[in-house]
């Protein structure tokens, strides 16, 4: 069992009508933002840097701005099932077409771009770890996170996110998938003081049916915002975590 604190978080969900943006700390009522498309995400990160960033890179900034503190040099743990799997499939068109491939769809389709982009933009020295695990891509990265929290003291930011796949790969997405992205800010547990949000993680097995790591963000993020006492579990392919509150 690890003890660890939430002290902010953010979540956003990309309906078919309209992007929603939820994010709260400890101790607070979470506020949300509708309307959070393109246009409005990542206003933190600079003109020249952001204009590098489609709908992916925009969410995953967007959810970094609302974890980081003034004056912040934390670690990062990035986390995406699929990745900018638009860019790649661009990439994959221009190979096939015999076109020269665009520099910047080639650079900003790594997997871990985003988080080079946002350490320029606010001056992260600090390490980062990118995570791609299928099914178990949430758990496995909130698995790096505790392990980094304990070994460095954090704080830890963790970004998960994953759009709607490309059309072409639509007969393999399951219906009325929604693009999510997720920001949760780790830090070592204070218990007892009441300004933030203590859980405890423990390591469980479980032959539940597997959860999409879309649905365990989403579960995640109405967790926090309920500050429900009940326990959590967050079930993945070969492994799980289950998250209880401390009173």
């Amino acid at each position: 069992m690890f003890d660890a604190r939430i002290s902010c978080w953010a979540f956003w969900d990309s309906h078919k009508d309209q992007a929603v943006l939820e994010c709260g700390m400890p101790c607070a009522n979470f506020e949300t933002i509708r309307n959070m498309d393109s246009t409005a995400l990542a206003q933190g990160i600079k003109p020249a840097l952001r204009r590098r960033l489609d709908l992916y890179g925009r969410a995953a900034a967007e959810m970094l701005s609302r974890t980081l503190q003034d004056g912040d040099n934390p670690h990062i743990v990035f986390a995406s099932r699929h990745g900018n799997l638009d860019r790649t499939i661009k990439l994959i068109h221009q190979v096939a077409t015999d076109e020269l491939l665009s520099p910047a769809d080639f650079g900003m389709s790594v997997h871990n771009a985003l988080v080079g982009i946002a350490s320029i933009n606010w001056t992260i020295t600090e390490s980062h770890t990118a995570i791609s695990a299928g099914n178990d891509t949430l758990i496995s990265a909130l698995t790096e996170t505790l392990c980094q929290l304990g070994d460095t003291g954090g704080p830890v930011i963790l970004v998960y996110i994953d759009l709607v796949l490309p059309e072409i790969y639509q007969d393999v997405e399951i219906a009325n998938i929604h693009g999510v992205a997720l920001g949760l800010r780790f830090e070592p547990a204070i218990n007892g003081t009441g300004v933030a949000d203590t859980l405890s993680f423990s390591t469980v097995s479980s032959r539940d049916t597997v959860v999409s790591p879309r649905d365990q963000a989403r579960s995640l993020a109405n967790y926090l915002q309920t500050k429900s006492t009940d326990e959590l579990m967050l079930i993945g392919k070969s492994g799980a975590w289950n998250l209880t509150r401390h009173d």
